[in-house]
């Protein structure tokens, strides 16, 4: 217990309660909105596309507000103008002795002014608020190559079966891309897809002794579809977040740890209504012991904690070198996280048969990649985010689809997204595994995230995407895989907590995954594109950089280890090199002049190469002429500048030592690469004062 004294000085201080007392907090600002006043009409199509309510009220009253705001500007603008004169006429008139009644007149009007102002000045602050209310309500933009309609007129980009040998059949061959109505009319297609209700991924767990999916022991706890998982079926679980992890972090994605509650405000402006009582998906947290304490929620997914952690910070453009992880505000674009979170759907609405088991339920374990990029590079990260989750889906043995979908698909955030959906046989059906969105700046401007481009500060892009939605994944696998035992691809095995010889699991070897299809068919004229599904094999790496980015990412790691600065680092081995060469090249040129040994050391070299390395006899040669050549000019130039009679000896001296030289110099390369690698780290430290002394070079260096 603390001494008296120090209790009682504890209780003299006020505890910290809001955010708004914490050091180094800012809170948010007001929200932007990318849609102008006078965007109307774009707005009410990209809300009718996606089949949203779009308030035709209040988009007359956005017309008032903006004449309204134009009157009341230029009532301010009056104002301001005659509080100038006034602030100049009453001195003038106090000093020249005015009657004491018009000078009161004046002032009297200048308070008058004061108060209009003020007044004004709430009144364009309250239509401008809700001018932004109005605006805000309108969904983001679409990419020009979404489908317009429902569902079934979703682009099918790519089928891919992933299965292990023997839980496979051929598919036939299709045309890409399809409509999902187009694949579902395909009763070849449909013919080949395995459904067979017995593989129903509850009956398959609870016919296991060693793990099991409880569904009624949950509405005990809290109600129904609130299930427990037990024994292999939990190890399943976790095996699945930390394979979606590995693959996550593999591709340069930061691991973070986020809080499942969020500020009701931050959920809306990452495009969630908590409030919509039309959607009733988010639960609320009623702590009752603060009225003041903002609103909070339940996250639906960690895509909105992601969001409020990257929110207010202006980024610098990156050059395609990983960020390390720490403090995020200190990332180079692009930004890209990991987080493994917990999602609360509260799902309103009938529940049937689709919905059965695991499928929807109210709280679930998911793994979700979020990505902050500049305006012109979200389309690309969109495509990244769209490669890494086929790969971690693929790895997990399945038959999936790739779908470009729908405009009434499409949250109010999104400006184009991907699902992937898995074949699973005990439904019978397509289920939505995996989502990947485009958001562009929608978020950006509600969260202030920024990046500064040279001296211009832009809004940034962000994407989100589910690395793993876990139990949807466990349905697939078990309806995919499982029977009298449980069966799950090889992938998973460095990751089961039952460890890799498990006698309860059968670990299935995958093969390299089919395409069940033929080239894309031509698009009609007119239509809009699609990305072209890829045939054949490919690579799950990300595309390799470029040799620059490669050398740039190595001179950052070498400053990094050695305390330099990149930019004299580089100068400075640059340096080093060439001297590393003059040097010996006129020391031993000078020094086999005077003894006269070229001629013995040429064909000493000569000698010593075709006996050892006589592959490489040309390339000798080809350096004994250039060397040629280059003391050719050199002693043409001596000769000129220091004529005398006796110069032709000197001259074939000379020729001969400095192309003895300069092979020399030449075969000592690697001895010249390592000392100048070695020395530059002290000799960049040396010119650091002096590069930091000028602005110019300063301002292009670059900071590891």
């Amino acid at each position: 217990m603390l001494p008296t004294p120090w209790r009682g000085w504890l209780r003299a201080v006020p505890l910290v309660r809001h955010a708004s007392t914490t050091p180094f907090y800012r809170p948010l600002p007001d929200p932007g909105v990318g849609w102008r006043a006078d965007e109307v009409d774009e707005a009410r199509r990209a809300a009718r596309a996606r089949h949203m309510r779009f308030s035709e009220e209040d988009a007359a009253e956005l017309a008032q507000l903006q004449a309204s705001l134009t009157e009341l500007r230029h009532a301010q603008s009056a104002r301001d103008a005659e509080q100038k004169r006034m602030a100049e006429l009453i001195p003038r008139l106090a000093k020249s002795g005015a009657a004491p009644a018009d000078l009161e007149t004046h002032r009297h009007r200048a308070r008058e002014l004061r108060a209009e102002l003020r007044a004004l000045d709430k009144r364009v602050a309250d239509a401008q608020a809700r001018s932004l209310a109005v605006r805000s309500a309108w969904p983001n933009r679409m990419h020009a190559d979404v489908p317009h309609g429902p569902e079934s007129v979703s682009r099918v980009v790519t089928i891919r079966d992933a299965r292990a040998e023997g839980f496979r059949a051929p598919l036939p061959t299709i045309d890409l891309p399809c409509t999902v109505a187009e694949l579902a009319a395909n009763e070849a297609m449909q013919a080949a897809l395995p459904s067979d209700a017995q593989r129903d991924h509850i009956a398959r767990a609870q016919a296991l002794s060693h793990g099991t999916i409880d569904m009624i022991s949950g509405i005990t706890t809290t109600g129904p579809s609130w299930p427990y998982m037990l024994g292999t079926m939990a190890l399943l679980e976790h095996a699945l977040t930390q394979y979606a992890l590995h693959v996550a972090v593999r591709h340069h994605f930061t691991p973070v740890c986020v809080p499942d509650v969020v500020k009701t405000d931050v959920a809306e402006r990452c495009g969630f209504r908590p409030r919509d009582e039309a959607a009733a998906q988010t639960y609320f947290v009623d702590t009752q012991r603060d009225a003041d304490a903002p609103a909070l929620c339940l996250a639906g997914t960690a895509e909105i904690p992601l969001a409020a952690l990257v929110a207010k910070n202006t980024y610098r453009v990156g050059d395609g070198t990983p960020n390390a992880g720490g403090d995020v505000t200190r990332h180079a674009l692009p930004v890209k996280l990991v987080a493994l979170g917990h999602a609360f759907r509260a799902e309103a609405g009938a529940r049937g048969a689709d919905t059965r088991g695991l499928y929807r339920i109210h709280q679930f374990t998911k793994a979700e990649l979020f990505a902050v990029t500049t305006a012109d590079a979200s389309d690309a990260m969109l495509e990244s985010l769209r490669r890494v989750q086929e790969e971690i889906v693929a790895g997990l043995g399945l038959l999936y689809r790739v779908l470009d979908m729908s405009s009434e698909e499409l949250g109010a955030s999104a400006y184009r997204k991907y699902d992937i959906e898995a074949w699973m046989p005990g439904r019978g059906a397509w289920g939505e595994i995996c989502s990947a969105s485009n958001c562009t700046d929608y978020q950006a401007r509600r969260l202030a995230i920024k990046y500064k481009d040279g001296r211009q500060s832009h809004y940034a892009h962000t994407l989100n995407a589910t690395a793993a939605a876990i139990p949807r994944l466990i349905v697939a696998l078990l309806e995919t895989y499982s029977g009298n035992k449980l069966v799950l691809p090889a992938s998973l095995r460095p990751f089961w907590l039952g460890g890799a010889a498990d006698p309860h699991v059968q670990w299935a070897e995958l093969a390299p995954p089919s395409l069940p299809h033929a080239a894309p068919a031509p698009t009609p004229a007119g239509a809009a594109t699609s990305p072209a599904p890829r045939d054949g094999a490919r690579s799950d790496a990300p595309p390799p950089r470029s040799a620059l980015a490669r050398a740039q990412a190595r001179l950052r790691a070498l400053a990094k280890r050695t305390g330099a600065d990149p930019a004299p680092l580089l100068v400075s081995f640059l340096l080093l090199h060439e001297l590393t060469a003059i040097v010996p090249l006129v020391l031993l040129a000078v020094l086999l002049a005077v003894f006269g040994a070229g001629d013995a050391l040429l064909r000493a070299l000569h000698e010593a190469i075709a006996r050892m390395w006589p592959a490489e006899s040309s390339l000798l040669s080809d350096w004994v002429s250039r060397g040629r050549r280059m003391a050719t000019r050199m002693c043409a130039r001596c000769d000129a500048l220091l004529p005398r009679e006796s110069g032709a000896p000197g001259a074939a001296v000379w020729l001969t030592s400095l192309t003895a030289a300069y092979v020399a110099v030449k075969l000592l390369w690697p001895v010249r690469i390592a000392a100048s690698l070695a020395l530059a780290p002290a000799t960049a430290r040396l010119l650091q004062p002096l590069w930091r002394r000028l602005p110019g070079l300063r301002r292009r260096s670059v900071t590891p």
